[in-house]
């Protein structure tokens, strides 16, 4: 048997390249309401992918301590 040359992926959506200046996904304002919440922070729901990923990864940290 021959193996794969490269991973699979059983999401589909996982193989689309994602553009980080598109609008944050659901899953991403879900967890980032969640935090701010959390955290008392203000939600802003006019985020880009990238500009939530990097408010997740700090209300992550600030809500860890």
């Amino acid at each position: 048997m021959i193996p794969p040359t490269k991973p699979v992926i059983d999401d589909p959506e996982a193989e689309a390249a994602r553009d980080p200046d598109a609008p944050m996904t659901e899953k991403q304002a879900a967890e980032l309401r969640e935090l701010t919440e959390k955290t008392g922070d203000p939600f802003d729901a006019n985020l880009t992918e990238r500009q939530a990923d990097e408010r997740i990864a700090e209300l992550r940290e600030r809500s860890a301590n």
